[in-house]
């Protein structure tokens, strides 16, 4: 193994889902029920109701934590190792996916406030950049590359969903001062974009 190779991919993938595993359960610590000022339907259907922002702020926070997931999984099946840039992209990745619980909890104790909308906004453009960057430098170093799980047309796919990805992350750090509490649906630009990639025959990202 050439000395600028660092580590076996099968060894970051192991960490990798261990993160990404607790960090999707954290997510959820925010869904909880005040106590209820009486014990009736009423009471408990009231507290269910005003918990409905915060379960909206978990499923999309879960399905973008996803949908990282998934990228990172995706592209390092298309690597042979990593070198030293390569691990410095994912551990940078990884490090930021462990605050997700965090900046997710800020947004759902403080979405309508412009300051926590714009430092979940700019997260997850961090985010968004590095996936972008991982899938970039695979395509411009061929050294990387498995010589038989790297596939160009679904690199070059995933490449383009990376940018898009940076694209809607921008537009929700550019919203988050004046839609606060919307902001965020930006993100949903993903969903339009992969079903308007997703033509039959089309490679798989």
């Amino acid at each position: 193994m050439p000395t600028s190779l660092l580590m076996s991919k099968n060894r970051l993938e192991a960490l990798s889902d261990g993160i990404y595993a607790v960090a999707l359960t954290l997510l959820a610590l925010d869904l909880k029920l005040a106590a209820l000022p009486e014990a009736s339907n009423a009471s408990l259907g009231a507290e269910l109701e005003n918990l409905l922002p915060k379960a909206l702020i978990w499923l999309l926070a879960f399905w973008v934590t996803a949908l990282f997931w998934l990228a990172q999984s995706r592209t390092l099946r298309q690597y042979d190792e990593l070198d030293k840039p390569a691990m410095m992209i994912e551990l940078t990745q990884l490090a930021l996916i462990t605050l997700l619980p965090f900046t997710c909890s800020l947004m759902a104790e403080h979405g309508d406030l412009g300051t926590a909308a714009l430092v979940y906004s700019l997260h997850l453009t961090l985010l968004a950049v590095l996936s972008w960057l991982r899938i970039a430098r695979l395509l411009r170093t061929p050294a990387l590359r498995s010589a038989d799980g790297f596939d160009e047309p679904a690199a070059r796919l995933q490449l383009q969903r990376a940018v898009v990805v940076v694209l809607c992350a921008l537009v929700t750090v550019a919203l988050a001062w004046w839609l606060p509490a919307w902001n965020m649906l930006a993100m949903l630009g993903i969903v339009l974009h992969r079903r308007a990639s997703a033509t039959p025959g089309a490679a798989r990202a």
